[in-house]
């Protein structure tokens, strides 16, 4: 017996008859009797206390886990304001197990990923652990920190994908679901095992500009310093402007030219969004840099950014070897929404075009995604990334 899937959709004005209406509709398309899992997403003004028990009352006793987020991406459509809900009954060949770790606040990050390793491997004492899926909160601090936990305990390259819960770009409060749970400042996570196939696909279409450049001071996700000047230089420059300037086309420097990390050793930069630059010429990034690494400015593009999509599922089909898929999760950025505008439903039809039209998708637009940096046969270590398309296809 194959998994089974049920999804599920609503743009209903009301929080609570739209998860009614979405978690029925799942129900209807599960075709079977037993619901073991439960994945919610939701833009945050759907958030209401109990919408997660409604959604308990027609699925039944399950499992829940889930996001906001500032977009709903569904085989579908993708809904800017909605909630969208797949239901899962699994065979008994294969095994999860959903943990969280609730108000993470000022809690080292590294120590959150290895508690959370921890919760979720109780239920694997004696079976294969295969892939893990993550959804933490956008306002986080420290993502690279939680990463470094669950790589203490997983192994250096256990494959992961996941996703920063978002907002709509208020910054202001992002949501996780854990079963009836509406959380802030947590951290949840699903681990998968047993007799099941996955493919996972990860790029971002950005291309590097100018000259490596090398971060001279920086402090977390604070870039003073650039080649021992101020880090707002590097923009400057390339734009001809002022910082004002910067600031009042900041929407589009965040869509189009973040920061590229060089990695030794990796085929791909790892992006940082660009956040906010202070008076003194400071970058604010979405993830931290690191004091001494190699960096240069980026450029994506619409084609870039579309070609990359279609990428990243030929990587999730090359992982699948031919084997069957069952269900599909999108972790993307919001600066790739951004930059897409109304070609976003063009990128949505090129990953049905290559893994399957019918196939059942669900996901979000994020603050930062979670996923190897070069993802084939899963040698790569799973980075906090900025502006990337990471596609996770299950079946088994």
């Amino acid at each position: 017996m194959a998994i089974q899937v049920g999804l599920g959709t609503s743009i209903d004005k009301d929080p609570l008859k739209a998860a009614r209406e979405a978690a029925k509709t799942a129900r209807l398309n599960l075709h079977s009797e037993n619901v073991d899992l439960a994945v919610v997403f939701s833009s945050v003004e759907f958030t209401h206390t109990t919408f997660l028990k409604t959604i308990a009352a027609v699925a039944g006793t399950v499992n829940i886990i889930g996001s906001s987020s500032f977009g709903i991406i569904t085989s579908q459509a993708i809904f800017k304001s909605g909630i969208a809900i797949m239901l899962f009954s699994f065979p008994e060949t294969i095994h999860f197990s959903c943990a969280c770790i609730k108000d993470v606040g000022p809690r080292p990050a590294a120590s959150i990923g290895i508690e959370l390793a921890d919760k979720l491997s109780v239920e694997f004492k004696n079976v294969r652990r295969n892939v893990g899926v993550l959804f933490s909160d956008g306002l986080m601090q420290d993502s690279s920190g939680l990463l470094d936990g669950l790589r203490e305990r997983f192994g250096m390259s256990f494959p992961l994908a996941g996703a920063s819960s978002s907002d709509n770009l208020t910054f202001k409060k992002t949501f996780q679901y854990f079963n009836t749970e509406v959380l802030n400042y947590a951290v949840c996570g699903l681990l998968l095992g047993g007799r099941l196939n996955f493919g996972l696909g990860v790029q971002h279409g950005w291309k590097p500009l100018g000259k490596p450049r090398y971060v001279t001071k920086s402090s977390a996700n604070i870039v003073y310093e650039i080649d021992g000047a101020p880090a707002a230089k590097v923009y400057e420059e390339y734009f001809a402007s002022d910082i004002e300037k910067l600031r009042k086309d900041l929407r589009r420097i965040l869509a189009f030219y973040p920061m590229g990390i060089y990695l030794p050793g990796e085929q791909e930069y790892l992006l940082r969004s660009l956040l906010f630059i202070t008076d003194s010429g400071a970058l604010v990034f979405q993830g931290n840099i690191p004091q001494e690494s190699e960096v240069r400015l980026m450029i994506g593009t619409k084609e870039s950014c579309l070609a990359a999509a279609g990428q990243a599922a030929d990587e999730v089909k090359r992982g699948l070897a031919g084997r069957p898929c069952n269900f599909v999760f999108v972790f993307e950025s919001i600066s790739r929404y951004i930059l897409l505008g109304r070609q976003i439903n063009k990128e949505l039809g090129i990953i049905k075009e290559k893994l399957g039209k019918d196939i059942p998708i669900i996901g979000i637009y994020t603050y930062g995604e979670q996923a190897p940096l070069k993802s084939i046969d899963y040698h790569g270590m799973v980075h906090f990334h900025n502006q990337t398309i990471a596609i996770l296809g299950i079946g088994g």
